[in-house]
């Protein structure tokens, strides 16, 4: 899975934020990657790791969320086969048009 949004703020800068689970966990196979900051390759990052999959998706819909409300915009989703796929209503709502 992952989820990019960005919103540009009043000065014109491209504010993105980004969750992914393309990193796993050694630990825990519940985890996730959010990322942030004026490119995309480089900001802020910080690992969610979780004991279950129920706390995992409200972390995610918490987020996502968190974002929509912030203004942020969604530029890019993709689910890989067999994920959770009821986030797609959210963000098809929330999509950069």
């Amino acid at each position: 899975m992952m989820i990019t949004f960005f919103k540009i703020d009043a000065r014109g800068l491209i504010h993105y934020y980004s969750i992914s689970n393309r990193q796993g966990h050694l630990f825990s196979p519940y985890t996730f990657t959010a990322s942030w900051g004026v490119a995309l390759s480089a900001g802020r990052e910080k690992q969610f790791v979780f004991d279950s999959q129920d706390e995992l998706d409200r972390k995610l819909r918490d987020l996502i969320a968190s974002r929509i409300r912030h203004g942020y915009r969604v530029l890019y989703s993709y689910f890989r086969y067999g994920e959770d796929h009821s986030l797609q209503p959210v963000l098809r709502r929330a999509a950069a048009s």
